[in-house]
């Protein structure tokens, strides 16, 4: 009997001597509502969601976000699906990865369900975004089984998500944004501004200014403001901006010329998220807050820490009209693309999950590599 196991087990190595290939690693991991997820798919959701939970775990000292054992034990929180979740670091990781895959195969199906296709345009794009992550990382995504194509497949992905948006909410789409849409979305939801910023920060010291510094500065700002409060000229915006800019790069220690001040100025229609990296902790924000309380038309100065902005609000109307703005900004972007977005998620959530539990752990988390030698 022993000489038979002997002979059994000697037949096996040789088997899988003679057939390597029969024992690589599944190309797949499993589908979810129908749609495919390669390996190489589920391998790069799992490595974004990783460092995603890196940033969110509680690590002890000495502990960085290159030790992967230590972030898959450790506690992180933070907010999926809209919800605050607190777990350890191996189910963040793997919730977050789901979720992502979710998606992807909510777009992927949406996309063949409205029959898109991609331009040149659009899968050039794809691919010259891939060539570039993968020329800044290919020896850590090869180290984690994701290759270029992987990586170009993931771009494509997001692709079909902008040609959806179109599909669905453009000028011929099946449920497209009408004019008066629009209108109420510039009207309640945007802001025309017209504005001059006159900097708190010397970028080539990389240093704020002084309390002294920033007081001259904001005497600067408060008379740049009265300036364009009694100006009457076209001119007016940009001819504060080269009187004003370059003295409070003299107030800073450092120097501009008057024609590179006009980087400091403009106007144009401001949409939420334009506006959303001004938010402050209390739910307002440092800049529609200042020109609310000045009123439609009115100069004020709004300080943004990194700098004080001299600034008014316009009517949008007055500027323009609906098919102006719709042709200049990306408005159908800033309208719908969360919604759709968030859409996206949802039907994902519902889909059939067909994932393979035992290919998933043949790509455990653990297996993650941060570091190549």
């Amino acid at each position: 009997m022993k000489q038979k196991f002997i002979s059994l087990a000697l037949a096996v190595m040789l088997l899988l001597g003679v057939t390597g290939c029969a024992m690589s690693t599944p190309a797949s991991v499993g589908s979810i509502g129908g749609v495919d997820i390669p390996a190489g798919i589920y391998l790069l959701a799992q490595y974004n969601a990783y460092n995603t939970a890196s940033g969110a775990a509680k690590l002890a000292t000495g502990e960085t976000a290159s030790n992967v054992k230590a972030v898959l034990k450790a506690e992180c929180t933070g907010t999926i699906n809209g919800e605050e979740v607190t777990t350890d670091g191996a189910d963040y990781v793997a919730r977050l990865t789901l979720r992502s895959l979710q998606y992807y195969a909510a777009v992927e199906k949406k996309f063949d369900e409205l029959g898109g296709t991609l331009d040149e345009a659009a899968t050039a794009e794809a691919a010259k975004t891939a060539d570039t992550q993968w020329e800044n990382n290919s020896d850590l995504y090869a180290a984690n089984g994701i290759s270029k194509a992987t990586l170009e497949k993931y771009q494509l992905n997001s692709k079909k998500a902008d040609a959806c948006l179109k599909l669905i909410y453009g000028e011929n789409g099946s449920s497209p944004v009408t004019e008066q849409e629009y209108a109420d979305y510039i009207n309640n939801d945007c802001y025309y501004l017209e504005l001059v910023q006159l900097p708190l920060f010397d970028q080539s010291t990389y240093t704020f200014a002084s309390d002294d510094q920033k007081a001259e500065i904001e005497a600067l700002a408060n008379q740049c403001r009265d300036d364009l409060a009694a100006a009457t000229s076209e001119s007016a915006l940009y001819n504060a901006a080269m009187t004003y800019v370059p003295q409070a790069f003299t107030a800073l220690g450092s120097s501009v010329e008057a024609t590179q001040a006009l980087y400091y100025t403009g106007s144009g229609l401001f949409t939420p998220s334009d506006l959303s990296s001004y938010n402050t902790n209390d739910g307002g924000n440092s800049i529609t807050d200042a020109v609310k309380a000045a009123g439609t038309g009115n100069w004020t100065v709004a300080d943004l820490g990194m700098s004080y902005m001299i600034v008014r609000s316009l009517d949008p109307m007055e500027q323009g009209t609906v098919d102006d703005f719709v042709s200049r900004y990306n408005l159908l972007d800033a309208m719908k693309s969360d919604a759709l977005q968030d859409e996206f998620y949802a039907e994902g959530a519902e889909m059939e999950n067909n994932l393979s539990a035992s290919v998933m752990k043949t790509y455990s988390a653990s297996k993650i590599k941060k570091t190549v030698k």
